[in-house]
């Protein structure tokens, strides 16, 4: 913006241009001269937007996004909100500072997650980006100034002051909050990570709130490695951000995977990145993995210690492994050290985000859920000394305010499963006292879910009450059923608006499995107002599925007027422990750790509502 007697303002972000000193006399020797400008920052904006603000977005419209890297912040050059930016990571600032490098060569991998509401142009899984440095230490205050005063557009400010750039086509395909990340890689290093968030209307002025109570503008780009550990990206919140003890992210290139830790503990090496020696997501995607977890679970039941131990050991060795002789093997066993000293200095469970992308099909990447949490299984030599608490992003992340709980409860639950015999479902298995409604009848559950009340809500009105959402149910490639597969409902049946921080739980089949078309029917909830999500990848025993629903609603019935209440991590963890109770207790089975077995998706904070 300008500054008085026409200067320049510019954040504090440019140092004021060397003035000339006296001339030395001639035997002093000139010392090295140092960077003019040490900072940098990362700016995006949509060059065929109309919205007004520069995260706006109307829905099936295409748009062409520039990311530039420069010596400016430009939305804080001009008043109008045109761009967002953000400053580098003090990884990239390192290399500014350092006079030997004159130019780098960036790999750039945009990650838009199925079902966002985001689409990019073409499956190009990576962008070569080449920088400049010289453009950033000696940035050109000219051309900011013209653009501060109106004189220049955005595109010739890029052109005239950036030290390199990108554009990608993008198109919005729904209206709601979206994002698309971008993972910044020199060579196999990680050195920045990007999030731009997009609030989508149908018109300029229905865009929904996204980040805060001003759609325009705020914090539409942010960045910094540190960031990956962020549980939520902070859509639709206004509450504080939680952020983890540590985060592992697998980004799924053509040809590898790259694997990025971040350590979160103070003082200690922040970020790791390494090669893994084969794919991360064709291994989750194997029946080999498949299977150890089915006999790690029979072989807990009849009580052999140490049952989850070899999955836990294979997972660890596949994520945490590269080829021989790979210039990042020393991070990839770095990073293990980590995880285990982040894990033994814990006084309890820490939390570690963990996010797996695929590689770009159609536009968007494939979110994968992988249960990190086999890593905390118990035996003789463990993987992990204690638990962890996984937590995986969904594809939509609205992370609701903290004043945002669940009121309202429905159980779809039946009195009976295909081939499931009644002895596993005996009458009566189900509490007769639990909070809100059950539907035990699959037509009734596809009224429910076809149900458009709200649907028509302007996306601007204040949420409603949460909804918690527990299904017990035959899962397979994308449908659900009681009695018979035929008799099924799929992703397209369901039409129902759910209020935003509503919570679905899966109690039982492969809902969350990387194979097929399992994690359909997440996405559609997820697209449709729920925003957490419990589930496993693994087929689940149709026995422990009964229990562990029945369980659940009885331990609704008993906090509901817990002050304060509890989170859903706290319910789901209290589940899980009484339904091994009662295993041993009515056949002596161990099933204690089946629940490492489960995935988070989404927000682990969001509390029960308080009763009257």
């Amino acid at each position: 913006m300008p500054g008085d007697a026409g200067g320049l303002i510019i954040d504090k972000q440019v140092a004021a241009p060397p003035q000339p000193g006296p001339t030395p006399s001639a035997n002093t020797t000139a010392p090295t001269p140092e960077p003019v400008n040490a900072s940098a920052y990362w700016n995006g904006w949509f060059v065929d937007g109309t919205g007004p603000g520069a995260n706006i977005l109307i829905a099936n419209n295409t748009y062409t996004y520039t990311l530039d890297v420069a010596a400016f912040n430009y939305a804080l050059l001009r008043r109008a909100p045109q761009s967002s930016g953000v400053r580098a990571d003090a990884k990239f600032e390192d290399m500014i500072a350092d006079p030997k490098t004159s130019e780098v060569v960036l790999t750039i991998k945009p990650l838009v997650p199925e079902g966002s509401g985001l689409r990019l142009g073409d499956d190009r899984h990576s962008y070569t980006i080449k920088i400049d440095l010289d453009k950033i230490r000696h940035p050109d205050a000219v051309a900011a100034k013209k653009y501060a005063d109106g004189s220049i557009s955005i595109t010739e400010l890029s052109k005239q002051a950036s030290a390199g750039s990108i554009q990608i086509g993008l198109t919005a395909e729904s209206q709601g909050c979206a994002t698309i990340a971008f993972a910044i890689f020199r060579g196999l290093q990680p050195l920045d990570h990007l999030v731009q968030r997009v609030s989508i209307g149908d018109t300029n002025m229905s865009a929904p709130v996204c980040d805060s109570a001003d759609p325009v503008q705020a914090n539409a780009l942010s960045g910094g490695l540190n960031s990956l550990r962020e549980v939520s990206l902070g859509m639709e919140g206004s509450g504080a951000d939680v952020t983890a003890a540590a985060a592992l992210h697998i980004f799924d290139f053509e040809a590898y995977s790259m694997a990025v830790f971040v350590d979160g503990r103070p003082g200690k090496t922040p970020v790791y990145g390494w090669q893994t020696a084969s794919s991360v997501v064709d291994f989750l995607r194997t029946d080999r993995f498949q299977n150890m977890i089915l006999k790690a679970r029979k072989d807990s039941a009849d009580k052999k210690p140490g049952s989850y131990l070899p999955a836990a050991k294979e997972l660890a060795k596949v994520l945490f492994s590269t080829k021989p002789g790979n210039s990042t093997e020393d991070d990839a066993k770095n990073a293990w050290a980590a995880l285990r000293a982040i894990v033994r200095e814990s006084t309890g469970s820490p939390v570690v985000v963990v996010r797996v992308a695929s590689d770009s099909t159609g536009g968007q990447n494939r979110s994968i859920y992988v249960p990190l949490g086999i890593l905390g299984a118990k035996g003789a030599d463990p993987v992990l000394e204690k638990p962890i608490i996984v937590v995986q992003p969904m594809a939509i992340e609205r992370y609701p305010s903290r004043d945002k709980c669940i009121g309202d409860w429905m159980f779809a639950v039946p009195d009976g499963l295909e081939n499931v015999p009644g002895a596993v479902m005996p009458p009566g298995f189900f509490p007769t006292k639990f909070p809100g409604m059950r539907i035990s009848e699959i037509e009734k559950l596809r009224r429910y879910l076809a149900a458009t009340t709200g649907s028509a809500v302007s996306l601007l009105a204040p949420p409603a009450t949460a909804v918690g959402f527990v299904v017990l149910a035959h899962q397979d490639e994308g449908a659900m059923w009681f009695g018979e597969s035929t008799d099924h409902i799929i992703p397209q049946d369901i039409e129902k608006r759910f209020p935003s921080g509503s919570v679905g739980i899966f109690a039982a089949c492969s809902a969350a499995s990387a194979k097929g078309r399992n994690t359909e029917l997440l996405q559609r909830l997820n697209e449709q107002g729920v925003d957490t999500l419990i589930a496993s990848p693994f087929t689940i025993d149709a026995g422990y599925g009964v229990v562990f629903a029945s369980t659940f609603a009885e331990i609704m019935g008993e906090v509901a007027s817990d002050k304060p209440p509890p989170t859903i991590l706290e319910l789901f963890d209290r589940t899980v422990s009484r339904t091994a109770q009662k295993f041993k207790d009515r056949a002596d089975a161990d099933y204690s750790e089946l629940g490492l077995e489960y995935v988070l998706l989404g927000n682990p904070a969001i509390k029960l509502c308080v009763s009257p």
